[in-house]
């Protein structure tokens, strides 16, 4: 009878023993993020500028369980953002950088909890920087529409008293744009060596915006439409320059048009690619590549604090313009001090040596006027000259005593 209940015992012990062990086969949940203080997007940058009026450190961290609802309205999907995603509310958009990306996609709605999170600017650009995507946001719900605003070159250009445009981080539709001559017809960027190209696109007034492009996007290596028509893109900025990202390349919805019969932006770092020559003619002073701010024909005749006496010429390929309709050239010039003007001409005969004596015509484009300021030279019309073995050729001249520093580019024939 004893050991009948010393059984029934240890049996009733194990039985409790088991019943009270916890079970892992779930992760345990993850918290929620605080609903208390919230804030807007435009009190975050309320709190920036306040911050950072005079501030030379730009550097601010939100302290205490302050939370952000907000929708997503550009991912990384297109691998063109990395460890970003971009934000709206009903007050404004902005940039969320993230320590850790993926997980988050347009049209998400999502409560960021701002502890710890920085409050800061790249190149002008704010953001809310160093979020943690495990620690920081929690995904409320998804396939909330995401609808662009659309915008005006004017108005996303146009900065505030800070330096910044108020379209940062905005979703916009640009109608009725096309990328530049140097641009058509090229790839989005350099899939190859995975490095960002900035593209340029212009509208129908020839004002220009920078398309910058990621070597990482899965749309790096395809080609650039040549026609005209509707871009869908995030408004981006460094520094002075605004920039668009583009979040998906079907969003670029143009109608096909003519590409270039020819086309020189610089952007793959050489002066002579193409089919383009330096001539010499005096001195040796030669077109290199500028890159401040882009990359550009550039030639100066002052050199190690000395004038040098030159004459060089940037001379394009041959190209065949007989079955064009209305060819017309144009290109972009800047320059900077006191020096003789830079010439254009085109040479239909020229094969070799001093090009002088193979000038057809002399154009007249808008030249820049100093302070290194970006001048559109215009439509010149190429229509006298349809034939074979066209050639533009731009001459640069210096003396021991004057010269100016010349740049150039996205040197294009196009129809018109």
């Amino acid at each position: 009878m004893k050991k009948i209940l010393i059984i029934t015992t240890l049996a009733l012990s194990l039985f409790i023993l088991n019943s009270c062990k916890r079970k892992y086969e779930l992760p345990p949940k993850k918290a929620d993020q605080a609903n208390s203080g919230s804030i807007t997007i435009d009190s975050i940058y309320g709190r920036y500028n306040t911050y950072y009026a005079g501030a030379v450190t730009k550097y601010y961290k939100f302290n205490g369980d302050i939370t952000l609802t907000c929708t997503v309205t550009a991912d990384e999907v297109s691998g063109n953002i990395y460890k970003s995603i971009y934000v709206k509310d009903a007050t404004g958009t902005m940039q969320v950088k993230m320590t850790n990306g993926g997980g988050f996609y347009v049209g998400d709605q999502i409560r960021i909890n701002l502890n710890g999170v920085t409050l800061d600017d790249y190149g002008k650009m704010v953001q809310l920087d160093s979020v943690d995507t495990e620690k920081h946001i929690v995904k409320i719900n998804t396939g909330n529409i995401v609808t662009p605003t659309k915008a005006t070159f004017n108005q996303i250009t146009t900065l505030n008293g800070y330096g910044q445009s108020n379209y940062q981080g905005r979703l916009v539709i640009l109608d009725s744009v096309e990328f530049d001559i140097g641009s058509k017809n090229e790839t989005y960027s350099d899939a190859v060596n995975k490095t960002s190209i900035d593209r340029g696109l212009l509208n129908s007034f020839g004002s220009a915006l920078v398309v910058r492009t990621s070597g990482y996007a899965n749309f790096a290596s395809r080609i650039i439409p040549c026609g005209k028509g509707q871009i869908t893109a995030v408004v981006s900025q460094y520094n002075n320059t605004i920039q668009l990202i583009i979040r998906d390349v079907n969003e670029v919805k143009f109608v096909a048009g003519a590409c270039p019969y020819l086309a020189k932006n610089f952007e793959d770092i050489s002066i002579t690619s193409k089919g383009w020559t330096n001539y010499n003619v005096t001195g040796n002073i030669n077109w290199v590549i500028g890159t401040i701010g882009g990359n550009y024909g550039n030639i100066s005749n002052y050199v190690n604090s000395t004038k040098y006496l030159c004459e060089t010429w940037l001379i394009s390929p041959a190209i065949d313009l007989t079955s064009s309709t209305n060819p017309v050239l144009s290109f972009k010039t800047a320059v900077n001090y006191t020096g003789p003007v830079l010439e254009t001409y085109l040479l239909t005969n020229y094969t070799g040596g001093n090009p002088s004596a193979a000038i057809t015509a002399t154009l007249s484009p808008a030249l820049s006027s100093g302070g290194f300021a970006w001048v559109q030279s215009g439509n010149l019309s190429l229509s006298a000259y349809k034939t074979s073995g066209v050639r533009v050729a731009f001459k640069y001249s210096g003396t021991a005593s004057a010269g100016s520093t010349w740049e150039i580019d996205n040197i294009g024939i196009i129809e018109n």
